[in-house]
């Protein structure tokens, strides 16, 4: 996975339900990564850029699912760049810092049930020397 260079915090490979509407349906698909600032979503048919929607997250560990607010920040059509994921960027937007830190702390436990808590440490150390913010 590429680090964008204008990407304000590192993203790590993570695979959660994701849930949104698009016109009149409920569309049911997987991020690729996250971070505790946004994710990228696996699809075909992503939602137009600078789309604002509800994402209802399925995940692991929790008994409800969490219900986020994103807007669409970058688009990958199949076929449009050599090589990348077809799929969307979704960065997401909180009413305040203890929202985003709440699900920050979401994320790091489940990467360190995923990675172990040495490799989670050693690739968040690694991205954060890599990334600008």
């Amino acid at each position: 996975m590429s680090e964008r260079p204008n990407r304000q915090s590192a993203r790590f490979p993570l695979e959660i339900r994701v849930e949104y509407r698009r016109l009149n349906a409920f569309i049911g698909d997987f991020t690729r990564d996250f971070s505790g600032r946004g994710f990228f979503v696996r699809t075909d048919n992503p939602l137009d850029l600078g789309t604002e929607c509800l994402f209802t997250l399925q995940v692991p560990r929790l008994a409800e699912p969490i219900t986020l607010n994103g807007v669409v920040r970058r688009v990958i059509r199949p076929g449009d760049a050599d090589g990348e994921e077809a799929g969307m960027g979704v960065e997401l937007v909180f009413d305040d810092e203890d929202e985003r830190q709440a699900l920050q702390k979401v994320v790091d436990s489940l990467m360190v049930d995923h990675l172990g808590a040495a490799m989670f440490g050693h690739m968040k150390k690694m991205r954060s020397q890599k990334s600008p913010g």
